[in-house]
């Protein structure tokens, strides 16, 4: 019997449109997608399916990692068990001597693939397109999802391209982004950053290192076994526990280390010198029972709207913290740029602020600590360009989440009359949208932001060997390309705060704050930009390599608000970038008369960036007239 949709709980969706009675608010129809279970001995509260859901392991599994996957895959059994079900999910072992082929339909497997040039894991499945039901799923594991871990990971490629738009960009190329799923390729940016500081730290020894890779296996095989079974992805489960709370191994293994395994989750290491706790979720989330829960649990009921009252009492629970559940479309993506910063990839903590700020400072620690941990005597160097980048990218990401926080909106998915029932939108108070312009400023836009060791920039080397792709003749740089990197993160601040749609968001939440003192209002955002990113006119101080760049984007930018504004942008902008311009353009005019000891670098740079704005405040603006 198909199961009807509800937005609160996320599910895939088998949907049509019906016709036939025009009084529906909607013609739309739809049905999550689930497999048929039903109880052997429907009277029983305990009972096995009639059919359970069988996985099989493909015999190309590496023995030494058969029991990892299987324990992701088993681990569903628990919240089928909550709600009456005894061994849903059965694994088997694919015997060598097989007479079937792993692509049968008629065989549910995990496979093992050989890939040269990427790592992935993926979870797809195929449903009834009049039910929903789930009839044939696959997962597929690379073997480089352990080699990447271990050795050679972004050495020639830009690591922040990759985390920058490796969601928004593959949601383009994709039919139905619902179904979209990178967390394998991320989850190894993760594995290989966690890798790399415990390294540098010396805590890395064969059996803590096997442990690692079959946790993180295990946390893999659950996630995408979740889709399977008709989940979507929940990237708000991150806020379950405060952050203090993160390596207590005792909570976590009992209630996970977020709400859900269809969280794209970071690797949890611990500030140095205190605890460890678990380095990978190994263990359901409150959110994943709940899920299970709705998609099938036995109701008694002839037709899928006689199951609705019973579905909607189980959805109702919506408001329940621990349930917290935002998707795809509320974490990026056009529509959701900087909405709700709650909803997001990668991070933890019901403070994720908080967890940024802790993340950087690991990343400082593992910059601070490579050129004595992990380079080792007779290897090349490529070990600590490796690992530099995955500190970059973990960086970048803490950075980009931090930024959400700017002109954002809690989003709750509650309807009329649930219980403890919360607004729709809920305006991010002015205090923590302040708290994460001032982590921006300090560790993107701050003057010092990536002071770093010459000795360790001169001994980023890539490989010299040559590949099948031609490296290194492909190769556009040997050396490192550090100030494009740092320029690539600044630029992509730098776009989403003055998105046309994040400045019309920041002119509406003027009038809804609910408490009118605590408000971030789009002349604050500006004011504070211009502060960071032009603080050496200030202090008279000369004006480094990084930041010429970084100053030459930020009045690009303020030129095309005043004078070409990107549809959607409000008025207000404009006039703020030319107010903005004009306090600039005094304080570059009086740094010039007063800075006689100032680098031919900087005063040229100045007296440039001076030309620039009275270019632009004497321009004609261009104006569309109605």
């Amino acid at each position: 019997r198909p199961r009807l949709a509800d937005d609160r709980v996320g599910h895939f969706l088998t949907m049509y449109q019906d016709f036939t009675d025009d009084k529906k608010d909607t013609p739309y129809v739809r049905y999550i997608n689930r497999w048929n279970l039903e109880k052997a001995d429907p009277t029983a509260a305990m009972s096995p399916p009639k059919q359970p859901i069988v996985f099989w392991l493909e015999n190309t599994i590496p023995v030494k990692y058969r029991d990892a996957i299987a324990a992701g895959v088993l681990m569903w059994n628990k919240a089928f068990e909550r709600i009456g079900f005894k061994d849903a999910i059965v694994v088997k072992q694919q015997p060598d001597d097989a007479d079937w082929d792993p692509a049968d339909v008629r065989y549910n497997t995990i496979r093992w693939f050989i890939s040269t040039d990427a790592g992935f894991a993926i979870g797809p499945s195929r449903a009834n397109p009049y039910t929903g039901q789930v009839y044939d799923a696959d997962i597929s594991f690379t073997e480089n999802m352990t080699r990447f871990t271990r050795t050679q990971f972004t050495d020639l490629i830009a690591p922040l391209a990759e985390s920058l738009n490796s969601a928004e960009e593959q949601m383009k190329l994709v039919r139905d982004p619902r179904r979209l799923c990178n967390y394998a390729v991320g989850a190894m940016h993760q594995a290989a950053f966690g890798y790399s500081l415990l390294e540098a730290r010396g805590s890395m020894d064969a059996a803590a290192e096997e442990q690692f890779i079959k946790d993180f296996l295990t946390s893999i095989a659950v996630h995408e076994v979740g889709h399977t079974l008709g989940l979507r992805h929940n990237f708000r489960a991150s806020t379950l526990h405060d952050v203090s709370k993160l390596q207590d191994a005792k909570l976590t293994l009992d209630e996970g280390l977020t709400g859900s395994v269809m969280e794209y989750t970071p690797v949890n290491i611990a500030p140095n010198g205190t605890k460890q706790g678990q380095y990978w979720q190994t263990s359901l989330g409150p959110y994943d029972y709940w899920a299970i829960e709705y998609a099938y649990k036995p109701i008694a009921a002839k037709t899928p709207e006689e199951e609705l009252p019973e579905l909607r009492r189980i959805a109702s629970r919506v408001a329940d913290a621990k349930l917290a559940y935002g998707t795809d479309e509320d974490a990026f993506g056009t529509s959701a740029i900087g909405l709700d910063p709650r909803t997001n990839q990668w991070d933890f903590g019901s403070d994720p602020l908080q967890y940024y700020s802790d993340r950087i400072r690991l990343v400082r620690e593992l910059w601070a600590g490579l050129e004595t941990k992990a380079a080792k005597t007779g290897e090349g160097y490529q070990s600590l360009r490796r690992a530099f980048n995955r500190g970059f990218s973990e960086f970048a990401i803490s950075l980009l989440n931090a930024n959400k926080y700017i002109g954002a909106v809690y989003h709750n998915r509650d309807h009329v009359g649930d219980p403890n029932g919360r607004l729709p939108y809920e305006p991010v108070s002015g205090a923590k949208q302040r708290q994460a312009m001032e982590l921006i400023k300090a560790n993107a836009f701050g003057a010092k932001s990536f002071d770093l060791p010459p000795r360790l920039l001169n001994k980023l080397a890539i490989d010299r060997f040559w590949t099948f792709e031609g490296a290194p003749f492909n190769t556009s740089r040997l050396d490192y390309p550090l100030h494009a990197q740092v320029l690539n993160l600044q630029r992509a601040l730098l776009d989403r705060m003055l998105n046309p749609i994040l400045l019309a968001r920041l002119q509406d939440l003027e009038v809804k704050y609910l408490d009118p003192k605590d408000t971030f209002t789009m002349a604050d955002m500006f004011g504070g930009l211009q502060e960071a990113i032009w603080s050496e006119v200030k202090s008279g101080s000369e004006i480094n390599s990084f930041r010429r760049p970084l100053q030459r984007e930020y009045l690009r930018r303020m030129t095309n608000l005043v004078l070409k504004p990107s549809p959607g942008a409000p008025e207000d902008a404009a006039t703020l970038a030319r107010y903005n311009l004009n306090q600039l353009r005094g304080r570059i005019h009086q740094t010039l008369l007063t800075g006689a000891r100032m680098g031919v670098a900087t005063r040229a740079h100045l007296q440039e960036s001076l030309a620039r704005i009275d270019e632009t405040l004497k321009a004609q603006q261009q104006r569309v007239v109605n």
